[in-house]
């Protein structure tokens, strides 16, 4: 399954949700899921949806990531996760890598404008 379609199937499914709890998003019988849910349900709604190696915890790395990619700022995410530490911010919430798009290329051109990599090949030969 596609990263597009598998978001866009997981944004519909959590508007499904609304409304149905005021307080929690996924329920069981008026109860809210545990996070080490582990049951038999999920693992069939896994095979069911034909998902390999995925734990019910590795929702919370993507929510994580989705705010820090959003804008949220690491304190901010840290009091809404409920971590201690800055450093568990970091292991849960990755940056899109598009960021790093303008930092890879700043040795593409010299500041006199030429091409670092042409340079270095030119002299080399």
């Amino acid at each position: 399954m596609g990263v597009k379609i598998g978001l866009a199937l997981t944004v519909e499914v959590l508007k499904e949700q609304i409304g149905k709890h005021l307080q929690f998003c996924f329920t069981y019988e008026g109860k809210p899921l545990r996070a080490d849910v582990t049951n038999t349900a999920w693992h069939n709604a896994l095979e069911k949806a034909g998902i390999e190696d995925f734990r019910f915890h590795d929702l919370r790395h993507t929510w994580a990531s989705w705010h820090r990619q959003a804008g949220t700022s690491c304190d901010e995410l840290k009091d809404l996760g409920g971590w201690k530490s800055r450093t568990m911010v970091d292991r849960y919430a990755k940056f899109a890598t598009e960021n790093l798009l303008s930092a890879a290329s700043r040795i593409e051109r010299g500041g006199n404008g030429r091409n670092v990599v042409d340079l270095s090949r030119f002299r080399h030969a």
